[in-house]
């Protein structure tokens, strides 16, 4: 299970930096910064890639939670275990769609 946090997190790591990298460089655009439209379109493409593999890893936690439940056998330490498993990966996909819906809607107003 230490090896899954580790990869999940490096995973995130490489999802959050690479738009971050990807970025147009200040001195592509004359010196200028980068304008709102840039930013929002970046933040489209963020959202469109980022989100659904994180829904995705979400989805497996939810799956590998209840197989955990499912092979417990009535052993409360592990049906504990399988009910936190459960329980942040639920929370974690609920706060995915929060951040979806407040980004979705900050650069609907932005660029309104």
């Amino acid at each position: 299970m230490k090896y899954i946090k580790y990869g999940l997190f490096l995973l995130l790591n490489i999802f959050f930096a690479t738009p971050v990298l990807a970025a147009p460089n200040v001195s592509d655009s004359g010196g200028n910064p980068p304008q709102l439209v840039e930013i929002t379109g970046i933040l489209d493409n963020v959202t469109k890639y980022i989100f659904p593999v994180a829904g995705l890893i979400c989805v497996i936690f939810v799956v590998y939670g209840g197989y955990m439940w499912m092979i417990s056998a009535g052993d409360p330490a592990r049906v504990k275990a399988a009910q936190g498993t459960l329980t942040w990966a639920i929370i974690g996909l609920v706060f995915l769609l929060v951040i979806f819906a407040i980004l979705k809607a900050l650069v609907s107003f932005v660029t309104a």
